[in-house]
């Protein structure tokens, strides 16, 4: 694999981690505010980029409902924010750093469907022309990804398009159609 034509192997864990930038499960919010928690990324942004950054990943309305808005700290580790908006805060932080290659793991667990449609269509939209690695569980919007790889047990079990994992049996379709009922069931689709 290569990241701008260099070998991944080949290349400085410094060099690396400057381009490819992500949102984690263990990333760290730290006890500042959600502009200073922002600007960690990007220390020169703009509000307007802040709030640019934060609509992408649906978080600019929860921030401007707040009393103090982008002055509210988000307490030790996000402890004053639900797991959502936590999340989403890492996104928009991610999306704020604006690196060549976008990880992106599990960008909408802990939201509701609707919400978590919304974030991701944002985030795969922000990184367009670009390289975004998404890991995820859930596979409503991978109509939209050029290429899946599916895992099973840590191994490659199934690689395409969505189109293309859809046609055979396998690991893929199965899954679609659970996560096709469940919605239908809910009422969402």
């Amino acid at each position: 694999m290569t990241v701008n034509g260099t070998d991944l192997r080949d290349l400085a864990s410094a060099d690396l981690r400057r381009v490819v930038r992500g949102v984690t499960q263990d990333a760290h919010v730290f006890h500042v505010s959600i502009r200073e928690n922002l600007r960690f990324a990007r220390p020169g942004a703009s509000d307007a980029e802040l709030a640019e950054a934060a609509r992408r990943a649906c978080l600019l309305d929860w921030i401007e409902s707040l009393p103090d808005r982008w002055d509210t700290v988000a307490g030790e580790d996000g402890a004053a924010m639900s797991g959502g908006q936590r999340g989403r805060l890492l996104l928009t932080r991610a999306l704020l750093a604006d690196p060549p290659v976008l990880l992106l793991d599990e960008p909408a667990e802990g939201l509701d469907p609707q919400t978590a449609d919304a974030v991701l269509a944002e985030a795969l939209a922000a990184t367009e022309g670009r390289t975004a690695l998404l890991v995820t569980h859930r596979l409503t919007g991978l109509e939209a990804v050029d290429e899946i790889v599916v895992l099973d047990a840590g191994r490659v079990v199934q690689r395409g398009s969505h189109d293309e994992l859809l046609r055979p049996p396998g690991y893929y379709r199965e899954a679609w159609a659970a996560e096709r009922l469940t919605a239908v069931a809910a009422g969402r689709v």
